[in-house]
């Protein structure tokens, strides 16, 4: 597991699209000495923005060299400024994805800590309690103080309404999966929200669902899966039963790749097409 390599940066506004570009353009940029120059932002950010394109998937490294992923790649060729939610839906399930153990905090908000409503304190003490029982060495608080300080701030950092030039907020804000409420002289309320989704775009559903019949090298997903495994929809999007199941009534209906759901009295099951999940998207994402 792995503990604020974040730099205490959340992920900011264009900052995908001007990593990708940078990397895709120079795979030793993130070892150049001025690279902060280059891009324009302070030394400590740019260390931020590699943790957060390689947590994201976005990009990998091999000899101290870093090419775009697959998933890169497309994301650049077609939503590099993720202007698309469902963009973003798939970038938040890849991060909580973990791979490498390079995102603990956010996987274990989503798919570990069963709360929907919290205090960013109750937060930090619950983390820590479940850090101290996982690691054999103590993590310093502090660090893991920042982990949930970026969590809250990925989630819920809006850009300023009254200037239109603020650029400084998270493009993770559209998902509204979390909320921070303000309450006075208390402790302010976090809370955990079912995914914000349009209706007539639910790719990153889809995605997702490709995803993990493709790992599991399974064809057939049961709703009970969809709701508790720690990849699909309950866990990673907050999705109620009855959310999931509008959406995969509307997936049968879907124009390229409909999808079979079979509802019984006993089992509920869904028959996902024999797809690569990158195909998928690259089908569904039309380019910029």
């Amino acid at each position: 597991m792995a503990y604020g390599r974040h730099e205490s940066f959340y992920l900011r506004n264009k900052w995908i699209s001007k990593g990708l570009k940078h990397v895709r353009n120079n795979n030793n940029f993130f070892y150049d000495k001025d690279n902060f120059e280059k891009i324009g932002l302070g030394k400590n950010m740019v260390r931020s923005l590699r943790f957060w394109l390689t947590a994201l998937n976005l990009i990998e490294e091999n000899n101290k060299k870093h090419t775009l992923t697959p998933l890169g790649e497309i994301i650049f060729k077609q939503d590099r400024l993720l202007e698309k939610p469902s963009t973003i839906a798939i970038l938040h399930s890849e991060l909580l994805l973990n791979k490498g153990d390079t995102a603990t905090v956010f996987n274990w908000f989503f798919t570990q800590y069963s709360e929907t409503i919290t205090t960013k304190k109750e937060l930090k003490a619950a983390f820590k309690v479940w850090v101290n029982k996982k690691e054999a060495k103590i993590v310093a608080e502090k660090s893991l103080d920042r982990d949930i300080d970026v969590l809250i701030q990925l989630y819920t950092k809006e850009a300023n309404e009254s200037d239109p030039e603020d650029t400084i907020f998270s493009p993770f804000t559209a998902l509204h999966l979390m909320k921070e409420e303000r309450s006075g002289e208390k402790s302010d309320t976090i809370r955990k929200n079912s995914i914000q989704y349009d209706s007539e775009d639910l790719t990153a559903f889809y995605y997702t669902l490709i995803r993990y019949a493709q790992k599991e090298k399974v064809e057939h997903i049961q709703l009970d899966e969809i709701m508790s495994h720690d990849t699909l929809w309950g866990k990673i999007f907050n999705l109620s039963k009855t959310e999931a199941i509008d959406i995969l009534n509307n997936l049968t209906s879907h124009e390229e790749y409909p999808i079979e759901y079979v509802r019984t009295n006993n089992l509920d099951n869904v028959k996902i097409p024999q797809i690569n999940e990158l195909q998928f998207l690259e089908s569904q994402l039309p380019i910029d």
